[in-house]
């Protein structure tokens, strides 16, 4: 997969160049960012505060097939949730690691999302709201299907409401790292990458 870096600052250019080793590298303007023809299936990573409201506003429009990913040297929540909520696949601190930025661009190139876990469970919530609210909750799939233990069926239930693994350890009276390795569980056993993908495939939102 081919990235794009749009940074104004050149220590930033350097850095994400140097982790993205492997991939074919090319750093764009951030004012000659709409002009410019890029490869469909490429990934491209944007500085926060090198583009502008307007373009943001362009950017998933005018190539929704395009991995865009916004990079925050503060990230917050309501950032976060502002860029996700205009298409992006990713939002991320800028300074992670080369270990962090490598599973970054992993999860982007499967197409899946890619958020620090509070922005990820406001956006599960948002979800299910939505879900709900249309009528379209048929329960999730049975136990049997896929190999569920007792427990993680349990967790599984309180998962799917959107409960936060605190709030699942509490109901349960476990601890987090016992919810947390019940949680991993279940994702490996439903081939999904993430707890907003095993609702939506719980709920049978997705295949």
């Amino acid at each position: 997969m081919k990235l794009y870096i749009v940074s104004a600052n050149k220590e930033v250019v350097k850095r994400w160049t140097a982790y993205a080793e492997g991939h074919e590298v090319e750093v764009l303007e951030p004012n000659l960012l709409l002009l410019k023809k890029m490869d469909d299936q490429g990934c491209v990573l944007v500085h926060v505060g090198a583009l502008s409201n307007d373009v943001l506003e362009q950017l998933c429009v005018k190539c929704p097939s395009i991995k865009w990913v916004a990079m925050s040297d503060y990230p917050d929540d309501a950032e976060g949730l502002f860029y996700l909520e205009k298409g992006f696949r990713g939002y991320i601190n800028t300074y992670v690691s080369q270990a962090i930025f490598s599973r970054l661009i992993s999860t982007v190139a499967n197409n899946d999302i890619w958020a620090g876990p509070s922005i990820t469970q406001i956006l599960m919530k948002q979800v299910l709201s939505n879900i709900q609210a249309a009528g379209v909750i048929s329960g999730h799939k049975g136990s049997v299907s896929y190999g569920f233990t007792g427990r993680e069926s349990e967790v599984l239930d309180n998962v799917v409401t959107g409960a936060s693994n605190k709030e699942i350890a509490r109901t349960l009276g476990i601890t987090e790292r016992t919810v947390k390795a019940h949680v991993a569980a279940l994702l490996k056993k439903t081939d999904t990458k993430d707890r907003l993908l095993l609702v939506l495939k719980m709920t049978q939102q997705v295949a």
